[in-house]
């Protein structure tokens, strides 16, 4: 009898082999069985390249929306990353969008200040009352001496609307060229950086659509791991111990 038990061990062995082929190698668990012995597919636990399985996971995996993802950085770069599983790229998104706002504030807060210098310097040096003028006005004292050769100037160009009224408001009148020449060219360079933020506007604009595009390919990825997941029974049998050895594989 305990031949026949061993030639039937035999035939359940080999046709195990041939009924759950190698499909992959990449994981391995091993279940040892015996008499008594009871173990369930809810009961393991298996994790490879950042997606773990779990109990309800081996039954329904869950995929990844590519929509959300897409989104989610579109609005916020970083985010979508960071629902895919993606912390370390997620991050590098956030802190590009955190840097690209922090140099937009910087430049506001420096164009500012510089204007509020060279409104100050006219103020000082061409007798000009500063509240209530519009940015064209801030251009053209600094082109002429004084409001009575800007009024000619217009005039001979028959620009009637672009004339000041010669009043105390709207009067300028610099102490000498030097100072003007020094104030007009301190806000054509005012008026550079200003313009500079433009860039910045671009990279955040950049970083939103790059992150958007790499959440969702991160999504898609992701969700062709679950597809491609495959799983496979080997079965060993250990004469010494009488007992039965199985391992559950998976592959992607």
């Amino acid at each position: 009898m305990p031949g026949k038990n061993k030639k039937l061990l035999l035939v359940i062995f080999c046709t195990l082999i041939i009924v759950f082929p190698a499909l992959a190698q990449d994981s391995t668990i091993s279940i040892p069985f015996s008499e008594g012995s009871k173990y369930t597919l809810s009961q393991l636990w298996i994790e490879k390249d950042n997606i773990p399985f779990q109990e309800e996971d081996l039954e329904s995996p869950e995929r990844k929306s590519v929509s959300r993802a897409f989104f989610s950085s579109l609005l916020l770069p970083g985010t979508g990353e960071a629902y895919v599983g993606e912390k370390t790229q997620s991050k590098i998104f956030l802190g590009i969008e955190i840097v690209a706002w922090g140099l937009v504030v910087a430049n506001m807060i420096n164009v500012s200040m510089r204007q509020d210098d060279y409104k100050n310097f006219a103020v000082q040096h061409a007798s000009v009352i500063r509240n209530g003028k519009g940015d064209q006005f801030w251009i053209d004292i600094g082109k002429y001496d004084t409001i009575f050769e800007y009024n000619e100037q217009r005039i001979r160009e028959r620009d009637i609307d672009a004339l000041y009224p010669e009043e105390r408001f709207w009067f300028w009148n610099w102490d000498n060229t030097e100072n003007r020449y020094f104030y007009d060219a301190e806000r054509i360079e005012t008026r550079e950086i200003e313009q500079s933020r433009l860039y910045f506007f671009a990279a955040i604009a950049l970083n939103h659509v790059v992150s958007a595009i790499n959440a969702l390919r991160l999504a898609n990825s992701y969700n062709r791991k679950l597809e491609e997941l495959s799983l496979k029974f080997n079965v060993d049998y250990n004469p010494l111990h009488q007992q039965f050895s199985f391992s559950l594989q998976k592959s992607f």
